[in-house]
Order: structure tokens, then C-alpha cells, then sequence
């Protein structure tokens, strides 16, 4: 401790810790910081704003992908009678689709 005594004064225990981690990865870690290491991370809703169509065609489920897979399977949980249109830019040519979800139904939206 007191080789950290000027640089720990005034820290919260949240800032400490991010400190003896970083110095930690400094010595410890051939270089390499902790805290400058982000591991890219996919998350389901990524994924579905990857593989997601407004419309899903024949072509479209043929992909057996656990991705692919994971869409339809949103898909088919939405009620698809009614969609909600936003026209706010319609004047630009541009229209918001977007099929109704369960608690939009429950409720009278749309």
C-alpha cells in the first residue's frame, strides 16, 4: 500500500479496483491492458436486427442458421393482422412499418 498511497487517496472502491486491475494487466499481462480488452459481444437483439424482415418469404426459411431460426421465431410471435405505420417523413418518401407486438394488442393500440 504504500507504494499506491498518493495514487489510492480520494479513490472509491470502484476506482480502485479498476486501478489495481489496470496495473495488474500492465505487469502481469505481457502488455496487454485489462480494462483496454473489449471482446466483441453478439447480442440476440443484434442478431435480430441483422436477420429480421418486415416479410418473410419461402427463401427466407430455408436457412437453417440458429440466426435465421431466431427470427422466424420472433416473427411468428407477433400479430401480424394490423401494422403500425409512422408517417411522420411522408412528405420525404419515407414510412415506418412495424407489425403490432402482444401488449399493443392487450392494450387497443393500433
Amino acid at each position: 500500500m504504500r507504494y499506491y498511497g498518493a495514487d489510492l487517496l480520494g479513490l472509491n472502491a470502484y476506482e480502485r479496483h479498476k486501478k489495481f486491475m489496470d496495473d495488474y494487466g500492465r505487469y502481469y499481462g505481457k502488455g496487454n491492458s485489462v480494462e483496454g480488452q473489449k471482446l466483441p459481444v453478439k447480442t440476440d437483439q443484434d442478431t435480430l436486427r441483422e436477420s429480421y424482415r418486415f416479410i418473410r418469404t419461402e427463401e427466407d426459411d430455408l436457412d437453417a442458421s440458429w440466426e435465421q431460426r431466431l427470427a422466424k421465431r420472433y416473427y411468428d410471435k407477433l400479430f401480424k393482422e394490423y401494422c403500425i405505420a409512422d408517417m411522420t417523413h411522408y412528405k420525404y418518401g419515407k414510412i415506418g412499418l412495424r407489425w403490432r407486438a402482444e401488449k399493443e394488442v392487450i392494450s387497443g393500440k393500433g
